[in-house]
């Protein structure tokens, strides 16, 4: 055996190692996925972001990789109810309230309005959206007006107590 036979199984035990090296790694990988060639390997992601144009419009934009038909892919949201993203913000003698709400019509949102709190509702078969909001302070139930424009549904109502309605807690 010369030297050269040496040198070359130095390097085939080397490329061996790192072969077994790789295998043992994409095993690990197809485990902790469920699989490198199954449909649910592939992670997939939805959302939305919300945004007040210069020209004070709002614009919902979708983002994701998500191959599904436009929207909200199914598998994600058949059968769940998911919350809106919402802001509450008292303004004074006012409470605006903006809720993200995209693919709906207005006619399928329910809202209902108490002295301290908004409800938002929707059923449909493709979305189902819920959330009870509590006001900062009370409300005029009466005064509330609500318009849905681009996926996004303002609600503004008149306050009527002082802000946060709060009383000094003394503490023993």
């Amino acid at each position: 055996m010369d030297r050269t036979d040496d040198y070359d199984d130095i390097w085939s035990g080397f490329d061996r190692f790192f072969e077994r090296g790789i295998e043992d790694m994409n095993k690990k990988i197809s485990d902790m996925f469920g699989g490198l060639d199954s449909d649910n390997s592939q992670v997939r992601t939805y959302g939305y972001t919300m945004y007040r144009g210069p020209d004070g419009v709002p614009h919902v934009k979708e983002f994701g990789n998500s191959d599904i038909g436009p929207g909200i892919p199914a598998e994600l949201t058949a059968g769940k109810t998911r919350e809106p993203l919402t802001d509450v913000n008292r303004e004074g003698d006012i409470v605006r309230t903006v809720a993200e709400i995209p693919g709906v019509n207005k006619n399928d949102i329910l809202l209902d309005a108490s002295r301290d709190s908004i409800s938002i509702r929707v059923n449909t078969p493709k979305r189902k959206y819920s959330k009870a909001l509590t006001m900062p302070c009370r409300i005029d139930p009466e005064s509330a007006q609500a318009s849905y424009n681009n996926g996004i549904l303002e609600i503004t109502v008149k306050a009527v107590g002082p802000e946060g309605d709060s009383k000094r807690v003394s503490i023993e």
